[in-house]
């Protein structure tokens, strides 16, 4: 992996030439369009994701500042940004290089440890540690890289540096450096301008100016510069370490709504000053706050809820449900009314699994057909799920329409007047599967029963009416076993067929 990013940094440092969007600030890349739309906060609508390489895209998301233990407000945030990642690799063949920054330098890891009498690198990696255990528990999948503050002080010194030596920033008396906002005309483009930045200061020769490294204080960790001892600023930190990793420009940047304006903004500003250039991320994914009864989840207001004390009421599963049933750029009420229903939703879909292996193992008199109107049902709904996730990851029309098949699926099912029709029954099951664990369910408590017998069954009944199907010399019952084949084997399970008994092999 090593040898892999330089790659990528001297690609990215000319990924694209930029073109106006309409009358926005927002400027379209000029390479691969990838069918794929995605909601942009400076064009403020929809844009299309145009990559340099249609195929490869480099994503960075600001991660958790490491002083207290995270909360499920965190979950939601993460769970939403793991799923978008799947869908870009899973369903549009997007190979994402992943990279998510580790605040372990801040003034409230410092204050944790003041309290705590705590080496402030100690507290740091206790509460780093427990985060990767909640984000494993959540199914979230870890970043390609990791980058921690502490781990990059000569490179943001660097990058801080570069600003002060272009006059786009200022050391101030007490070994601080503001970035100057009034020599960046494009200041506020990711949000409108707000009231105040950070609390103003006689320091600062603006009051939008914000501090890029600060000042030593008695009893703090610092660093040495040339303009002074100190530490560095909250902002500066991802633009010098996404910098580092991809270079002088970024397909995607994601984080919660509240890091809009101003930690996003200041990254912005910062890092198209410091590279000389128009626009440093193409486009900026912002997760809705999750809130209880009106107000925002936050450890400031002491309404949180441990990501480990949610789990022990729902599952894991359950929680993605409920994220994927919502939009992830709006926010998401967490109580227990909406979390049951999530649940409701999570065990259709298992019990539908089950009825399905009930009905293809029934004692039927009756002979199978091959059911037109239920696969058209199913195509239908491949392609209508397809272009809701085209359509800014639209994964609660795609919860809908899964929802709908089954319904669809179930009438056959549970009818005694219908005719006998596993394999599409057992095709719907396979999409529907598949799809859901795309999105990053892993059905735990089903998955056992859905990966041995279920399948032992399809493979026996595929391998009667395939034989029979050879005897009769009909070519549509052998074509639809081809396909079950197939769709199988995109689910990693290889069918061998034998005159005698058939076997099955899981594949990578």
């Amino acid at each position: 992996m090593r040898k892999l990013f330089p790659i990528f940094k001297r690609n990215l440092t000319h990924v694209c030439r930029l073109k106006p969007y309409k009358d926005t600030k927002w400027l379209m890349p000029n390479g691969n369009p990838v069918g794929v739309y995605v909601y942009n906060c400076v064009a403020q609508e929809k844009v299309p994701i145009i990559l340099n390489d249609p195929k490869i895209a480099t994503w960075y998301s600001c991660g958790p500042t490491v002083y207290d233990s995270a909360h499920i407000g965190h979950a939601s945030c993460y769970v939403k940004l793991d799923i978008i990642q799947r869908i870009l690799k899973s369903f549009f063949d997007i190979k994402l290089v992943t990279a998510m920054g580790i605040t372990d330098i801040d003034d409230k890891i410092i204050k944790k440890s003041n309290d705590t009498q705590t080496d402030f690198r100690t507290v740091a990696k206790k509460f780093e540690h427990e985060f990767w255990v909640d984000m494993a528990a959540l199914n979230v999948e870890k970043p390609m890289i990791i980058t921690r503050v502490s781990e990059h002080i000569e490179n943001i010194k660097s990058f801080v540096e570069g600003l002060v030596n272009t006059e786009m920033a200022y050391a101030a008396d007490d070994g601080s450096v503001y970035f100057d906002t009034s020599k960046y005309s494009s200041y506020g483009k990711l949000q409108k301008m707000q009231d105040s930045g950070e609390p103003s200061c006689d320091s600062k020769k603006n009051k939008m100016d914000f501090a890029l490294w600060k000042g030593s204080k008695p009893g703090e960790p610092s660093w040495k510069t040339v303009w002074g001892e100190g530490r560095p600023g909250w902002h500066i930190e991802c633009s010098a370490m996404v910098s580092k990793v991809f270079g002088s420009q970024l397909d995607f940047h994601a984080g919660g709504i509240d890091l809009q304006f101003p930690h996003h903004e200041n990254e912005e500003a910062q890092s198209c000053a410091y590279h000389n250039t128009t626009q440093w991320a193409n486009y900026w994914i912002h997760i809705g706050h999750l809130i209880l009864k009106d107000t925002k989840m936050s450890k400031s207001l002491q309404n949180t809820i441990p990501i480990p004390s949610l789990l022990e009421t729902y599952n894991a599963d359950t929680f993605r449900m409920a994220c994927l049933m919502s939009k992830y750029r709006y926010s998401m009420e967490y109580n227990d009314e909406m979390m049951k229903s999530a649940e409701d939703v999570f065990n259709k879909f298992k019990f539908f699994f089950k009825d399905v292996e009930v009905y293809i193992n029934s004692n039927v008199e009756r002979t199978a057909e091959y059911n037109d109107n239920l696969l058209n049902d199913l195509h239908v709904v491949e392609e209508k799920n397809l272009d809701a996730l085209r359509q800014d990851f639209n994964t609660s029309s795609c919860v809908n329409s899964l929802l709908n098949l089954i319904g669809n699926a179930n009438k056959v099912m549970k009818s005694e007047s219908s005719n006998f029709s596993p394999v599409p029954i057992l095709l719907i099951a396979d999409y529907i599967y598949n799809t859901l664990t795309k999105f990053g369910l892993k059905f735990q408590d089903s998955k056992e029963n859905i990966s041995s017998s279920l399948i032992d069954v399809l493979v026996d009944f595929r391998h009667t009416v395939r034989l029979n199907a050879i005897e009769s010399k009909n070519k549509d019952l052998l074509k639809a076993c081809d396909l079950v084949r197939d769709k199988m084997k995109t689910a990693k399970v290889q069918i061998n067929d034998s005159k005698k008994t058939p076997s099955w092999v899981y594949v990578k």
